[in-house]
């Protein structure tokens, strides 16, 4: 698996890791604030049973709404929404689930209120969290970078990417900082031009987005398909950086 590979995923693992404490945490919290101060063993042993399944559930429900995949310094409003649904999602999900259950085996069931309950900290905690996470990743990130100017990745080394490094450099407007290259060319990996590294390639375009803070990606490849464009352009779209096109730098310099 390439770096960029590995640090995706170390990145995935990391957020249901935390993701999956934060339910678990509302569980508990959702139990007492049910049954609190009159919980028995019963109650407790329910809860206990069917904790994992919960917690698989609604990791599940994030991963299918790609939750997983939004660089959350970045993120919207629209984002938060999708979390939001994301964990109705998971409670309906679950409340199936617990009715299936109730008349499949001998065993006490999770009460409904309980898991309305549960819903509605998992939206605060989950949601907490995510706006947490963004704040401080737009303002500290592990460096502490605080970004000022645009910070601009490359998808081409060719001509085209060449130039536009240079037009960059040679701005006087303060357009913003050329931080990446990206390539899929094998021959090119690992060479500079004008000064910018070729970091990797279209896979490793998210991760390199987030270790270098990227706000603005630009696709410099003039003999792209039109298939292939769309490829791109969706892979950049979903860092949720200001992508643009070949056919749009030129507007660069009027801005």
């Amino acid at each position: 698996m390439k770096e960029g590979g590995r640090q995706r995923l170390w990145r995935v693992v990391k957020l249901m890791l935390v993701d999956a404490f934060i339910i678990v945490v509302c569980a508990y919290a959702a139990l007492l604030t049910k049954f609190a101060p009159n919980i028995d063993k019963e109650e407790l042993l329910a809860l206990n049973r069917y904790l994992p399944a919960i917690v698989l559930v609604y990791i599940v429900s994030f991963s299918f709404f790609r939750m997983y995949r939004v660089i959350w310094r970045y993120s919207d409003a629209l984002a938060l929404i999708r979390q939001c649904l994301a964990v109705v999602v998971g409670f309906g999900m679950t409340f199936v689930a617990n009715i299936i259950m109730e008349h499949a085996i001998n065993s006490r069931p999770l009460s409904g209120n309980f898991l309305i309950i549960l819903c509605s900290f998992i939206i605060t905690g989950i949601g907490a969290f995510r706006l947490c996470l963004k704040m401080f990743k737009r303002e500290t990130g592990e460096t502490g970078f605080i970004p000022e100017l645009r910070r601009v990745m490359i998808v081409g080394a060719g001509d085209a990417g060449s130039h536009i490094i240079e037009m960059f450099s040679l701005s006087r407007e303060g357009m913003g900082q050329v931080v990446c290259l990206v390539d899929d060319d094998p021959a090119k990996q690992g060479l500079i031009v004008n000064n910018v590294k070729v970091s990797g390639t279209s896979e490793d375009i998210p991760a390199l987005a987030e270790k270098h803070y990227v706000t603005d990606i630009i696709i410099a490849i003039p003999t792209l398909s039109e298939e292939r464009s769309a490829q791109l352009s969706e892979i950049c779209l979903k860092t949720g950086c200001f992508v643009r096109t070949l056919d749009k730098i030129k507007t660069l310099e009027s801005e």
